[in-house]
């Protein structure tokens, strides 16, 4: 580990690991959820779902946003650090009976309850609240070292040692304790090899001053940060609520193709583009660094996305078989929207470290209310409907959150966006040109074709994105 850490800190190392570290987060979830959705019913998937996802909403009443908080304040003598470290451990460990009451509750009104030992292993899934939470203190002092290289290496080895133990499961024919451990594994791996050698661990320590100094950022971006989860979360519900479990069902392997561009969109934010936005003040420097971040989510998520909207009738039934086709045409218009949503995070990433939380959260809220509307007038037509209006919601909010960064890149913002949309557009031609140059019944060989045409673009973009990177860099 003392080796890996040593390998380059500035902005090329770090969007190298980040580009690593985000691979891996779209692979390795994917490939655990086709594992356990073979070895579990859809129900058992589901409540585990629903508590993950019920753990993330919980967390936003944890004030995680001390950690841009911590990021703009910069305060080098850690008091910062041990204050937010001693909300987090008390707010996480009060959170934890909300959420078992809350699961409880749920799962038993909708009838869904499991066992007395089925419930034990998903309450697991609580543990993950004050993990999570205490977890963004060692993370802020990295950022705050510009530590790139480690903060990846966290999320690998989050992933990895996480799959291992779901694997574990599996291989000892217990998948269900295999799924329990899979969950909570994300959250422990990662704080392990958040805290192991680095130093960055504080102390909790009580600072009322510290807070309340802290307060006016932290409670914004908690705010945008809950508001943004609950996005995420509302269509699937939506759905499930009119239409019943079948176009759940369909709808949710689209959402798994959106989430997995969101995760990595994640790990580019936390990794590399808080950190670096953080250390960019003036006008000019932030409009540069702001192209250098949509550019390389462009030549991954973009990338990634239009193979999949080009080849996503045959990855679907090369992964779960012919009988989930009713889940193509949402899953391609929501692999759209999970690359509109990466792009929208390098701007929400500038904002975060720049003082833009409130308005973060103020478009956030609106964006959250029209989305609502719109998921439910399209609720009742269908997976396919409630897809069409979740990724025009995306896409207007993506426009409407680069405008909203003009403010600290200047009119920077309206070539950063174009520039992405323009490689974006390219790499789909390529994908659907490679794909249509292959005979009907190509399979696995269109795919290969869609693919290779779409690398080529994709390095076009890079060639066009490093020479900015070397002025820009540290």
């Amino acid at each position: 580990m003392a080796r890996l850490t040593r390998l380059p800190q500035g902005i090329g190392g770090g969007a190298a690991w980040a580009v690593v570290s985000g691979a891996i987060a779209i692979g390795l979830p994917l490939v655990m959820f086709i594992l356990f959705a073979r070895q579990l019913s859809p129900l058992v998937v589901g409540q585990f779902a629903l508590a993950v996802a019920l753990g993330e909403l919980l967390k936003m009443f944890g004030l995680p946003g001390l950690y841009e908080a911590m990021l703009q304040r910069g305060d080098e003598t850690g008091q910062d650090q041990r204050a937010a470290m001693g909300v987090f451990l008390v707010s996480g460990a009060l959170l934890i009976p909300i959420h078992l009451a809350l699961l409880h509750w749920f799962l038993d009104a909708t009838g869904g309850l499991p066992s007395a030992g089925g419930m034990a292993l998903l309450a697991l899934t609580a543990l993950r609240i004050p993990l999570d939470l205490a977890l963004l203190q060692p993370q802020a002092e990295l950022a705050r070292r510009r530590a790139f290289a480690r903060l990846a290496q966290r999320n690998i080895m989050a992933n990895a040692g996480a799959a291992m133990l779901g694997l574990a499961g599996i291989a000892a024919g217990q998948p269900l304790l295999g799924l329990a451990l899979y969950t909570l594994g994300l959250s422990a791996c990662a704080a392990l090899a958040t805290i192991i050698g680095t130093s960055a661990l504080r102390a909790p320590a009580w600072d009322p001053a510290r807070i309340m100094a802290m307060r006016g950022e932290a409670l914004p971006a908690s705010a945008a940060r809950g508001t943004s989860v609950a996005l995420m979360q509302m269509d699937q519900l939506a759905l499930g609520a009119w239409l019943g479990p079948i176009a759940f069902a369909h709808y949710n392997v689209g959402k798994r193709i959106e989430m997995a561009f969101v995760s990595v969109a994640n790990t580019f934010s936390q990794i590399l583009f808080q950190p670096y936005f953080a250390g960019r003040r003036l006008p000019g420097e932030s409009a540069v660094a702001l192209r250098q971040a949509m550019g390389l989510v462009t030549i991954t998520c973009g990338a990634g996305a239009a193979v999949f909207i080009a080849t996503a009738d045959i990855v679907v039934a090369w992964l779960l078989g012919p009988a989930w086709a009713p889940a193509v045409p949402a899953a391609m218009l929501l692999a759209l929207a999970g690359h509109g949503r990466a792009l929208a995070s390098a701007c929400s990433a500038l904002l975060s470290v720049s003082g833009g939380n409130a308005a973060l959260f103020r478009l956030f809220l609106a964006s959250a209310v029209v989305g609502l509307a719109m998921v439910a007038l399209a609720a009742p037509f269908g997976a396919l409907a409630v897809a069409a209006a979740v990724t025009l919601r995306v896409l207007g909010t993506l426009v409407l959150l680069a405008r909203l960064t003009r403010h600290q890149a200047g009119p920077g913002w309206v070539a950063a966006l174009l520039e992405a949309a323009l490689g974006f557009g390219a790499m789909l031609a390529a994908a659907m040109l490679g794909r249509w140059a292959m005979p009907a019944d190509a399979g696995m060989g269109a795919l290969l074709m869609a693919s290779a045409a779409v690398a080529a673009v994709a390095l076009v973009v890079l060639l066009r994105l490093a020479p900015r990177a070397r002025l820009a860099a540290p």
